[in-house]
């Protein structure tokens, strides 16, 4: 993927540019269990370390996320699945799900976690397709599905998804693909975001998160479309998910959080992923999963995510400036987020 060119004349502001990219959030829900149970063909999925996944997240984690990110000024995405594994609805539930636990889940997610994170939807399920009319579960799952779309197709399914979490007030400036849905039919899957987002949330201003790649430091991100003032624009990870290997270890001592927070970035901002990029100017746009953070109900993910910040904040200060997703597509749009040589506040 080629490096954005500027739009024209713009004044760059002043310190690197990050945003945290989290995938696979649902209310109460681990999706990632179904992952692991249509994987290993077994309704009892079993985590690298041999013990059981969990198949639920409580709704307090989303509000030790919720204080972790704040206390570090965090910002980026945070995904909703609007139809959690093919389980219901967020705004009315499912079988098993407590409504009132459900409502709060909701509520932390839009007064705690939007005032830091744009939403989007994951897509529906992020597991099985459905069929938009009935609801109903179709035999492929989403990312198989979507592979043999058009945008005719497309628009009308991921606009079933912005509706269902614009009705509990969870309203998406971006997308992002469940695995790499779409990625077979990007033009078609670029047209359906953009007559979606229009359709129902009146954007033509908008983006969407696909593509991840860790090598290098050149700049990825970059407007895909563009139409008089509206744009189109293709955010790309370039930090793996280091978080993830807490799901597959019993240990969550505080060597551990270290060492995985060293992947990310060491106490002295030298070296890390993050590092790499900020020293080279390199807008840092990087990812997670919710379940990385769970870590399979040890937590030990959103320690490491917490030591990153504390991290980020200590070793960088005004020299890295927290965005989110759509602030950081704005200035991409505008020709203010590029690669540069010379960062101001690096160590």
């Amino acid at each position: 993927m080629a490096a954005l060119q500027a739009a024209g004349p713009s004044t760059r502001r002043e310190g690197v540019p990050i945003t945290l990219i989290i995938d696979d959030p649902a209310p109460l829900v681990n999706v990632f269990w179904w992952h692991a149970a249509d994987s290993q063909k077994t309704d009892h999925p079993t985590q690298q370390s041999g013990e059981p996944v969990a198949r639920d997240v409580p709704t307090d984690f989303l509000e030790e996320f919720a204080e972790v990110i704040a206390r570090w000024g965090v910002r980026g995405k945070f995904s909703v699945l609007p139809y959690p594994a093919g389980l219901g609805k967020i705004s009315e539930g499912w079988p098993g799900a407590d409504p009132s636990d459900l409502r709060r889940w909701n509520r932390i997610a839009r007064e705690r976690v939007m005032p830091f994170m744009d939403i989007t939807p994951e897509i529906l399920t992020h597991a099985k397709a459905v069929d938009i009319d009935t609801l109903s579960l179709l035999a492929e799952n989403e990312r198989d599905w979507a592979s043999h779309q058009t945008a005719a197709t497309l628009t009308p399914y991921i606009a079933c998804a912005l509706r269902l979490l614009n009705e509990v007030g969870l309203e998406a400036t971006g997308v992002t693909s469940p695995w790499d849905f779409g990625r077979e039919v990007e033009p078609d899957y670029r047209a359906a975001i953009r007559r979606a987002m229009k359709e129902v949330n009146r954007r033509g201003q908008t983006w969407y998160f696909l593509h991840t790649s860790s090598r290098g430091t050149e700049f990825l991100s970059q407007v895909v479309h563009r139409e008089g003032d509206d744009w189109l624009v293709s955010l790309v990870s370039q930090a793996g998910d280091f978080l993830w290997r807490t799901m597959e270890t019993k240990e969550a001592g505080p060597e551990v959080v270290r060492s995985v927070a060293d992947l990310h970035l060491t106490e002295d901002g030298r070296n890390g992923r993050l590092a790499e990029l900020f020293h080279a100017g390199t807008p840092i746009v990087f990812h997670t999963h919710w379940q990385s953070l769970y870590s399979n109900g040890r937590r030990t993910g959103l320690k490491a995510l917490e030591e990153v910040g504390r991290r980020i904040a200590r070793a960088w200060g005004a020299g890295a400036r927290w965005v989110t997703c759509d602030e950081l597509a704005r200035e991409i749009a505008a020709g203010q987020a590029h690669q540069s040589n010379r960062v101001s506040g690096s160590v």
